[in-house]
């Protein structure tokens, strides 16, 4: 166990402008009763303050002071210069629409430059009409004279076509009737060798109901030769007679059955055999009838032959035609084109600067190009217009805050971090926002009057995830920005770490007035508490607060 009795002091400035690190456990009140002290006396007599280690939640945070401004603003200027404000048609805090007319400026002199440019454009039109009607009349006569020799050539082409399309319709028609007859030749062999199979089926049916015929008749003589028999013994019973008249009336009906269903079947097998000889016939007719369609197909072929090679000697004719008369048609269009490009060139300049006065014509009307609020005006009517902005406008359905941090805090912080946004015009209740900006660079430096260069921040800026209704442009703000938080921690005020050649420790007060050095971590800081840790660190350890003397030579913050 090591004594310490080497007193510790710390010095520490805060800047009031700019962050403001607290320990987000209730404040300064809180901060108060966790540095609850109680004296207690070294071997010397003289009195110590102490402290406890608690579990707590830190939070770092960033502060600045910034002003609420528009979402978006957009400022409207003109690119006519030199001519008057004929008119201002809004005034500041009046809301505009998107097209609104904001102001005019004179266009006299603008139209009166449009008159002469439009003189000097129809001029030079009037000119180069007389060069491309001349052009379009030889391209023109060019196509007539193609027109009509073409004409001609086609007329024969014609004739010659519409001879070999009859031709192939013919060679058509004859290969159809031939595939036809095929066809019915196949449906006809097909149908008679099912119709000789049906019948031949019918056959064997009809010979094995014969021989059932045959065996029902055996059967119905047996049972009535049996039923006469028994009539008559004189000890047959009634039940016997009737049994045996039943059996024969029943084998009677089998046979009346079976011998019925073998004359229906002779009959059928008749009609099968009948048909079957038709089919017979039809095969024989349709093979005589593919065999005459055949020999046609020859003819049918030669006549295609020749009217296609009268179709070739045609086209051959029209396309020497033309292409005598395209070369000649070729040329006239290159004049005609030609003549076309120049007109072009020629016009180009005065439509040009017709176009781009009307432009300036059009663009002395001004107009709102968003909607808005004004919030500034730098023109008035009667006034020469020499550029810059005419007015600003603001969208004020959407607020945005606008600050700055210093060099010391920018690093410590980034873009989509979350922040407290206070506007104490409106009350103190703080709103929920999150930086939607953070400048990678300072803002340009300002030059004073005696020439000194003043500091310059970088510009961040913060949305609001639900704007007050009673926010207006202007108002002051205050933000605070979370750059780093830990939850249930171990934390001691910052004023108990000291430190020597081994690290950070705190000095723990033990039973008996006796003191032991603890090493441990250091985490988190804030502006009261600091986070440590270690495995030997418990929540409740009393330590001791070293009393302040002007020795900090050991202690670093």
């Amino acid at each position: 166990m090591k004594k310490n009795t080497k007193k510790k002091s710390r010095k520490k400035i805060i800047a009031l402008t700019s962050v403001g690190v607290v320990a987000a456990v209730g404040g300064l009140a809180l901060y108060g009763s966790a540095m609850g002290s109680k004296a207690e006396q070294d071997a010397d007599g003289s009195g110590s303050t102490t402290a406890v280690v608690e579990k707590m939640d830190l939070r770092q945070k960033v502060t600045v002071s910034g002003t609420v401004a528009s979402a978006d603003q957009t400022s409207v200027n003109c690119d006519v210069v030199g001519a008057k404000v004929k008119s201002v048609k809004v005034k500041v805090g009046d809301r505009v629409k998107k097209g609104d007319i904001i102001a005019e400026l004179d266009d006299t002199k603008l139209k009166e430059s449009l008159a002469d440019a439009q003189r000097s454009l129809d001029s030079a039109k009037s000119v180069n009409d007389i060069s491309l009607k001349a052009a379009q009349r030889g391209y023109d006569d060019a196509v007539a004279d193609k027109d009509t020799r073409s004409a001609r050539s086609s007329r024969g082409m014609d004739e010659a076509q519409n001879e070999y399309d009859k031709a192939v319709k013919d060679q058509t028609a004859a290969y159809d009737d031939y595939n036809a007859a095929v066809s019915t030749r196949e449906t006809a062999e097909q149908t008679a060798a099912e119709a000789a199979e049906t019948a031949a089926e019918a056959a064997v049916g009809v010979s094995e109901l014969k021989g059932a015929v045959k065996t029902a008749k055996t059967a119905a003589d047996a049972a009535s030769a049996e039923f006469d028999r028994l009539a008559l013994k004189t000890e047959t019973t009634a039940e016997e007679i009737e049994a045996a008249k039943k059996a024969r009336d029943e084998a009677k009906a089998a046979y009346d059955d079976a011998n019925d269903a073998y004359t229906t079947a002779q009959a059928e097998l008749s009609k099968l055999n009948e048909y079957s000889a038709l089919c017979a016939q039809d095969v024989s007719s349709a093979i005589l009838r593919e065999k005459e369609l055949y020999a046609g197909l020859a003819t049918a072929d030669k006549m295609v032959d020749q009217a296609r090679l009268g179709t070739e000697n045609a086209s051959d004719t029209k396309s020497d035609t033309d292409r005598e008369y395209d070369k000649m048609i070729a040329q006239n269009r290159d004049a005609l084109d030609t003549a076309k490009l120049n007109l072009d060139e020629s016009l180009s300049a005065p439509q040009k600067q017709v176009d781009d006065i009307e432009e300036e014509i059009e663009k002395c009307v001004i107009k709102a190009p968003c909607d808005g609020v004004i919030t500034s005006l730098s023109v008035n009517e009667g006034d020469t217009y020499t550029g810059g902005e005419i007015v600003l406008i603001q969208d004020d359905s959407g607020f945005k805050i606008c600050a700055s941090v210093d060099q010391y805090d920018i690093s410590k912080i980034s873009k989509d971090m979350d922040a407290e946004i206070t506007v104490q015009a409106i009350g103190a209740e703080g709103m929920d926002g999150k930086l939607s900006f953070v400048s990678p660079t300072p803002a340009p430096a300002e030059i004073s009057a005696d020439g000194s260069v003043s500091t310059t921040d970088y510009p961040i800026e913060a949305t609001l995830a639900a704007p007050d209704d009673a926010l207006r442009i202007g108002m002051s703000a205050k933000l605070v920005i979370v750059t780093e938080e830990k939850k249930d921690v171990f934390a001691v005020p910052d004023n108990c770490l000291q430190k020597d050649s081994k690290g950070w420790y705190i000095t723990v007060q033990k039973e008996e007035n006796e003191t032991e050095i603890l090493y441990v971590d250091k985490g988190l800081t804030t502006d009261y508490y600091t986070e440590i840790s270690g495995k030997d660190v418990k929540e409740g350890m009393e330590i001791i607060t070293p009393e302040d003397d002007t020795d900090s030579g050991s202690v670093f913050y």
